[in-house]
């Protein structure tokens, strides 16, 4: 009895392994079936090294002023930190003593550019801008003159279209500075109800009230001089710069150069020899 019983063992034991091979016998690489792949393990990130708690009494007096600016305000950061950290009394003292080189930095620039100012005066802005009362007139007054100058020399050149409506009651306060503009400079002023003549006032792209448009006789371009209420002073400025500029005097860069400032320190087309480039 126990042959057939061991028989029988063996004989389900094989049918079992075949089961199992031919199952599993289509599937591998030959087949087309990867392996997954390994997630590679990411290295473990290496901790940066502290940086070394700045000191004073790391560098000698010399070094921390004669330290380029930008390491120089590095320094000063890092010690600032290290005292609002740690407010211990020798990190604060050392925070005021840092801000005390640079205060005495600063004015060491400031006082060389106060002797360069005044041994080579072309190298400041005061000879067109003096800051003192009577300079300050004197300045006024020539832009003044200037001003109507070239504002009553062109009047029969050019021109303004004044944009308003009925129900605008800002308008009412531009027109009667547009009338002490006329009374000074003998320009013309075209008045032009929107309501009454939109097309002129899209032409012009003019959306609000009230709008003043230079032109110029002959000539396609136009500049808008204000876009709501300003004042006589501002219609001045504007047109006069307005009339500079389509008349060619002036580039957009120099819009704000008066004739009498050329040549001066606010002319950018103005360009003066450095020592080394000269003979």
């Amino acid at each position: 009895m126990r042959w057939p019983l061991m028989a029988a063992a063996m004989l389900s034991l094989s049918v079992s392994a075949s089961a199992g091979y031919f199952t599993d016998s289509a599937t591998g690489w030959w087949w087309y079936q990867k392996e997954p792949e390994k997630q590679a393990e990411k290295p473990a990130r290496k901790k940066k090294p502290a940086k070394p708690t700045p000191s004073l009494k790391d560098y000698t007096y010399e070094q921390i002023w004669e330290m380029h600016p930008d390491q120089f305000q590095e320094f000063a950061e890092a010690l600032k930190k290290k005292a609002v950290q740690k407010p211990s009394e020798e990190n604060v003292k050392e925070y005021f003593e840092v801000q005390e080189i640079a205060r005495k930095k600063a004015l060491a620039f400031s006082n060389v550019a106060q002797f360069v100012w005044q041994k080579y005066p072309e190298l400041t802005t005061k000879k067109d801008y003096p800051i003192t009362t009577p300079g300050n007139l004197a300045r006024i007054a020539q832009i003044n003159e200037e001003r109507q100058r070239v504002l009553r020399g062109n009047r029969d050149d050019f021109a303004l279209i004044y944009f308003q409506r009925p129900d605008c009651s800002y308008c009412d306060e531009q027109s009667r500075i547009l009338d002490w503009f006329t009374n000074e400079t003998g320009w013309t002023v075209k008045r032009v109800n929107i309501q009454e003549n939109p097309g002129l006032a899209a032409k012009f792209s003019v959306e609000i009230t009230p709008t003043l448009i230079l032109i110029q006789k002959g000539n396609q371009d136009y500049l808008p001089v204000s876009a709501g209420v300003i004042s006589a002073d501002e219609i001045e400025d504007k047109a006069y710069r307005a009339v500079r500029l389509l008349k060619g005097d002036i580039s957009p860069e120099e819009y704000s150069l008066y004739e009498f400032q050329k040549g001066g320190g606010f002319d950018v087309k103005k360009r003066r020899l450095l020592d080394k480039e000269q003979p």
